[in-house]
């Protein structure tokens, strides 16, 4: 059964970051992850695909190097074709201080970035831009359904807090399967909400809901005493 973890890491080169991985499960492997310089990034499995076409040989992995190397939107704006055109599909949601940004990658080296200043991003599981794939997607029904719950909920309120995010990731307005916390066929393992205020640290609020263990919180201040700990799990 899969298990989420909160782990930092200090690699050899590069930025500290904190990551959230699923150790086992389908789908191993880093989900989100915010770095020393006050990169955010959260992905999404591009599961509309068939698990041959994401799990592509020829292609790899983008989570670890956009945390680990980039710094800002603006250089991960820059080097955005050597990020993603040799990146297996998948959904990114990333953001610093001064931003947003939203890439849908594709089938052969194709993506699509979108970029703004401020106002919202949401996205689930398949792809808004279907020129990026050589055929046509299966979109769950789940997918579809907590696209338009989320864009419901935040057109409600034209200013969030993280307390107002916790409410909204903890939406069960849509059935076990089909809300944004989900208990049915998936279950939701954990929450990850971050503020990015200019001219201060990051604000991280996390939440682990393993299988078999009661439910985890934790909120951390990502300043620089923070990010001088040695690498360590959070949330154990």
């Amino acid at each position: 059964m899969r298990k989420i973890l909160h782990i930092m890491r200090h690699p050899e080169h590069g930025y500290a970051y904190l990551g959230l991985y699923a150790d086992n499960g389908s789908e191993p492997g880093i989900k989100a992850g915010v770095n020393q310089k006050g990169l955010a990034v959260v992905a999404a499995e591009a599961s509309s695909l068939p698990r041959a076409l994401r799990a592509d040989s020829a292609r790899h992995g983008v989570l670890t190097r956009l945390l680990r190397d980039y710094g800002s939107l603006d250089e991960v704006a820059s080097a955005a074709d050597k990020l993603f055109a040799q990146a297996r599909p998948v959904f990114l949601l990333l953001a610093d201080a001064g931003g947003l940004m939203q890439v849908e990658i594709g089938q052969h080296g194709r993506y699509r970035l979108i970029r703004q200043q401020s106002g919202t991003l949401a996205h689930t599981n398949h792809y808004a831009d279907t020129s990026l794939l050589d055929g046509a997607q299966t979109i769950g029904p789940s997918s579809q359904a907590r696209l338009e719950r989320i864009r419901f909920l935040l057109d409600q309120h034209p200013a969030h807090t993280l307390s107002e995010f916790e409410r909204l990731s903890r939406d069960r307005h849509d059935g076990p399967d089909n809300s944004l916390w989900r208990s049915g066929r998936e279950h939701t393992l954990a929450g990850w909400r971050i503020a990015l205020p200019a001219g201060a640290p990051p604000r991280l609020q996390l939440t682990l809901a393993n299988p078999g263990r009661a439910e985890r919180d934790g909120d951390y201040a990502l300043d620089a005493a923070f990010w001088a700990q040695p690498a360590r799990t959070l949330l154990p």
